[in-house]
């Protein structure tokens, strides 16, 4: 099975280009990569709008993800809205409480998609986690999430914008406790990580629209290409890569 993921596309109006950068043009070219790649599935890991949550912009996303005809999943960032993403992609049925969480089963296995929109997890959230991980027989596990549960060295959001350290550690140790092989793919910290902890293999993926200097303590962009991620899945292993289009227009 083959999973690409995007996050951070971070798109305002059709005129906003922030920091110069051209997101939607990004965005339009990452459809277009996806197309080539033809993977099973793709996931959008939250902060698709700029600023906050504007049904206008969720409802051009969602017209050019339609376009590209593969198989897509939806999460909600610190960006976004989630009742609005569940009204604009048909997602009400997941909507809890106005916390946007679900799962999939997508072939051989049972995918767990998070809303850590507010930097937390709630413990109804948390309690349906570690239900879902109970009840889990594939091996791997995989989660997806806006917000890493771990600091990450990337200075800026480590100081300013991880998530909060009491669901990191609840979410750890939901983890820890489960008898699964976890896998938890991330965005947020506009940078490229892999971190391995006790409990899980932490995936960070870059955005599609700008990347942080890791080592500056105040907001500073490293680069503006846009990245993403290859998750290729078997009953042996998982294996994943970070991609940037180089060919982008900003």
């Amino acid at each position: 099975m083959r999973i690409l993921q995007i996050t951070d596309q971070h798109i305002g109006g059709p005129n906003e280009k922030p920091w110069a950068v051209d997101v939607r043009s990004h965005f339009n070219q990452w459809c277009q990569k996806i197309k080539a790649i033809s993977p099973d599935y793709f996931v959008v890991t939250g902060d698709l709008c700029l600023e906050q949550g504007d049904t206008d912009v969720y409802k051009w996303i969602k017209h050019k993800l339609d376009e590209v005809s593969i198989p897509y999943f939806v999460l909600s960032g610190n960006h976004d809205d989630p009742t609005l993403i569940a009204d604009v992609f048909g997602l009400k049925h997941d909507l809890k409480d106005d916390e946007l969480y679900y799962s999939r089963q997508l072939g051989a296995y049972k995918v767990l998609f998070l809303d850590s929109t507010p930097g937390t997890l709630s413990g109804t959230q948390l309690t349906w986690l570690e239900k879902e991980l109970r009840v889990a027989s594939n091996t791997p596990q995989l989660i997806f999430i806006h917000h890493p549960p771990v600091l990450a060295g990337v200075s800026y959001m480590d100081m300013h914008y991880p998530m909060v350290e009491s669901s990191r550690l609840q979410l750890s140790n939901i983890c820890r406790n489960s008898q699964n092989d976890i896998h938890l793919f991330c965005g947020h910290y506009h940078s490229a990580r892999t971190i391995t902890t006790a409990f899980s293999t932490i995936y960070i993926t870059p955005s599609s629209y700008v990347q942080i200097d890791p080592f500056s303590v105040s907001f500073k962009p490293e680069h503006t290409i846009p990245g993403y991620r290859i998750i290729d899945v078997s009953e042996q292993s998982v294996r994943s890569a970070v991609h940037y289009i180089f060919n982008h227009d900003t």
